[in-house]
């Protein structure tokens, strides 16, 4: 005696479900496509137009960029305006000038990676003079175990530090971009070299402006 299997027919309409698409301007869908290849869109790929410089956000899972070809040591000035921050990169010739007017410090940068595939440099302050920095120390220590591991880096104000999560789950690679650190620099810092004293972030730190 042969048994009829049900799942199939009770899964499956005995008819095909007709969708109602109307008239709308984008009912019909195939009116919009195009050649790829006439569009001389074939094959293109997305270019990285732009790369933030920022820390990590604290919810996020990231990655560094494990090459010693793929980290800087510079000077920096932080602009921040109605809570947003921009870095500029200090030129040597400058540095004397913005170091007198409190206005640049040293950092380490990172080319880094988030779980979704975006990029980012992660400027990391260097302690300097000798003194201890539990803040710079910890950041630092992030940006060395994310060189093999995906972590979580967020601030501790109690323990005057930053708390360093490492993932407990298996994550797909970090997925960097096939480009040389001086590339990936020239994207971040694009407009924004301080190499002269008429620089508008020196005449601001002067109060000519």
């Amino acid at each position: 005696m042969t048994t009829t299997d049900y799942t199939a027919l009770a899964i499956a309409p005995p008819h095909p479900a007709v969708q109602d698409v109307g008239n709308g301007f984008f009912a019909d869908l195939e009116q919009f496509k195009v050649d790829m290849k006439e569009a001389g869109l074939e094959g293109a790929e997305e270019q990285l137009s732009a790369i933030s410089t920022r820390k990590p956000p604290p919810d996020e899972y990231v990655r560094v960029h494990p090459g010693k070809d793929m980290t800087i040591t510079v000077a920096l000035h932080e602009s921040r305006d109605n809570f947003a921050s921009e870095h500029y990169i200090v030129m040597p010739k400058m540095l004397s000038t913005l170091m007198d007017l409190r206005g640049a410090f040293f950092a380490q940068l990172y080319v880094t990676a988030t779980r979704s595939g975006a990029t980012m440099i992660w400027p990391v302050k260097l302690p300097t003079g000798g003194a201890s920095n539990p803040w710079y120390e910890s950041a630092l220590k992030g940006a060395a175990l994310a060189k093999t591991d995906w972590i979580r880096i967020f601030a501790d104000p109690g323990q005057k530090q930053y708390r360093i999560m490492k993932a407990l789950g298996e994550f797909d690679p970090p997925k960097f971009p096939d480009k040389p650190l001086n590339e990936l620099l020239e994207i971040a810092f694009k407009g924004r070299v301080i190499d002269s004293n008429d620089h508008p972030v020196c005449r601001k730190l002067r109060g000519e402006v």
